[in-house]
């Protein structure tokens, strides 16, 4: 029986179902057009912060390094109450959400291939973070990884390693976050230390800071619990022979700015934005002692939004320098987010190093997959080239657009996947695998293709018992069923996985097709393999298939062209 009488009667309330706005879903995606351009692998980083919500975009560069697309910083609050009540306020929590869906979607438009939101001591220490972690799961589809005190430490370490000439001389690391501070000890190597203490600015100022400007009681208060708990810290910094001092995120920054605007000049922003002496420092501190918010909120170089919590912070920072006796601090742009760029890096180096070869997104991810099964790369490649030569030459016939001649040679780099679960039934994994595979840059509805194009490059051709094949639209199963012809015939002339047939040239005829195969050793496996494969081609496309063999090495020598087709309406 005919593809097409097997299909026939397929109702649409079958294919549409139940979702709404699938079938202009799938309008959408068939007449999509690809606008890709080539470009290395994306990924965009989000830092949830007890005060603010942090991103940077990158792309990774043919040197292996990463350049900004974008990067962006809002003040959200979050953890404006949490840090003392262990409650994320419902209004804070909204505010994030609203930024986060804003973030995903300038990190989408910039084709990002992978958005890491990761959420520090704000989230990690209220009794409702899960809420928050299922609401941004929920509503916007996005996984917020809740990271450890120590893997927060560690992320900045990447970060600031990364970004500044750390040689083998022990550093300390200070970065002054909203919920707790992070005090890394390393060298070039390793970290020697990894320590977070609850001392971020926001935390200290709402459980030390009631008065305004700050009371003598409560600075006093402020000092003696610092001294309690990072004298062990400063210690150990000393005992590891640590002489500077680097620090990062928007407390340090700020007042690095403050230091630098009291002599009239503003911040440039570059790897390592500036250094605070001690003397510049100790006149803002003397300065932000005296001062009412009101004060503050005028002072030149201090964000505005960091105004209620710098005097806490800065107190901090005065006890670092008299602890440490160091004459400066310097200051970096690098915080966690970068490191999390970083680490992803590090850990998918595989996928890092395939965005340098192959450009193109869609490309790179279906080779990943590709690589992650084990597949035959090589015959894989073949085959592809194989399709895309008979969809080109076979074009009369089929009418299809470029961008399905893109979908088969997918399905063709991908056919047999499959092999990485089992060879039996192996076309049926490579669907599965395909569907489940997180491939990026592709629609729903493309993915459906491709595996079905993939599962029938073999055995069965597509009957009504095939639920995959009959959810889709009648116009796609014609997709489906034009392609996987072609792909068949492509696996079945690399059936000993060689590269044996070098070209194939195409004599489109009114009743038949005649493949002129080009060889450079005896076809006889490829031919059999071929004419076997040949049923759903003759029914799809209602010609005969008819395979004959040249050798490469006479077609060479007579410089014959192989694309060259006689009118396919002309008769034989």
């Amino acid at each position: 029986m005919a593809i097409s009488s097997k299909i026939a009667g397929n109702a649409p309330s079958r294919i549409l179902r139940s979702v709404g706005g699938l079938a202009a879903h799938r309008a959408a995606a068939r007449d999509r057009r690809h606008t890709d351009s080539p470009h290395g692998l994306r990924i965009a980083a989000i830092d949830i912060g007890t005060n603010s919500l942090h991103m940077v975009a990158v792309e990774v560069t043919e040197q292996l390094g990463f350049r900004v697309l974008s990067s962006e910083k809002e003040m959200t609050q979050l953890g404006a109450s949490a840090l003392v009540r262990h409650v994320l306020p419902r209004s804070a929590m909204n505010h994030t959400l609203s930024v986060l869906g804003r973030y995903a979607h300038i990190a989408r438009n910039l084709a990002c291939d992978r958005i890491l939101a990761y959420a520090t001591s704000a989230v990690r220490e209220s009794i409702n973070g899960g809420d928050f972690v299922e609401a941004a799961k929920t509503r916007l589809g996005m996984d917020v990884h809740v990271i450890s005190t120590q893997e927060e430490a560690r992320l900045i370490y990447l970060a600031v390693r990364q970004g500044l000439a750390i040689e083998d001389q022990p550093v300390l690391i200070v970065d002054i976050g909203g919920g707790s501070a992070e005090f890394i000890v390393a060298t070039a190597q390793r970290p020697l230390m990894l320590e977070s203490r609850k001392t971020g600015a926001s935390r200290l100022s709402q459980e030390f800071v009631h008065s305004d400007p700050i009371s003598k009681s409560d600075l006093r208060a402020l000092r003696k619990h610092l001294k309690k708990i990072l004298s062990p810290i400063c210690t150990r910094s000393r005992a590891l022979k640590a002489g500077r001092i680097i620090g990062t995120s928007g407390t340090m920054e700020n007042l690095a700015a403050m230091c630098i605007a009291q002599h009239g000049t503003e911040i440039s922003r570059r790897r390592v934005l500036t250094f605070m002496t001690r003397d510049d420092f100790s006149s803002v501190y003397r300065r932000l002692l005296r001062s009412t918010l009101k004060d503050r909120l005028r002072l030149p170089g201090l964000d505005p939004n960091r105004a209620p919590q710098i005097v806490a912070g800065a107190v901090l920072v005065n006890y670092l320098f008299e602890s440490l006796q160091v004459p400066l601090i310097e200051v970096s742009d690098r915080a966690m987010r970068e490191g999390m760029i970083i680490d992803y890096m590090q850990t998918h180096w595989p996928k890092v190093r395939l965005s340098v070869e192959v450009r193109n997104p869609r490309r790179r991810s279906m080779i990943e997959l590709g690589r992650r099964c084990n597949y035959d790369e090589k015959h894989a490649r073949q085959v592809a080239a194989l399709a895309v030569e008979l969809f080109d030459q076979l074009k009369p016939l089929h009418r299809l657009g470029a961008a399905w001649r893109e979908i088969l040679e997918h399905a063709a780099m991908m056919h047999d996947i499959g092999w990485h679960i089992g060879h039996t039934g192996h076309h049926k994994h490579s669907y599965y695998l395909i569907k489940n595979g997180d491939l990026e840059g592709f629609s729903l509805l493309e993915l459906d293709i491709i595996a079905n194009i993939a599962r029938y490059h073999r055995r069965a051709m597509p009957k009504k018992s095939h639920e995959d094949y009959m959810n889709l639209d009648p116009s796609d199963q014609r997709i489906v069923n034009l392609l996987a012809a072609v792909l068949r015939i492509a696996e079945a002339l690399d059936r000993g996985h060689y590269g044996n047939i070098k070209a194939i040239k195409t004599v489109l005829r009114r009743n038949a097709v005649n493949f002129v195969v080009y060889y450079t050793d005896d076809p006889e496996l490829e031919l059999w393999a071929a004419q076997r494969k040949a049923e759903m081609f003759e029914q799809v496309y209602a010609r005969k298939a008819i395979f004959t063999a040249r050798s490469y090495r006479h077609r060479r020598s007579n410089k014959e062209n192989i694309h060259d087709q006689p009118d396919p309406n002309r008769a034989s």
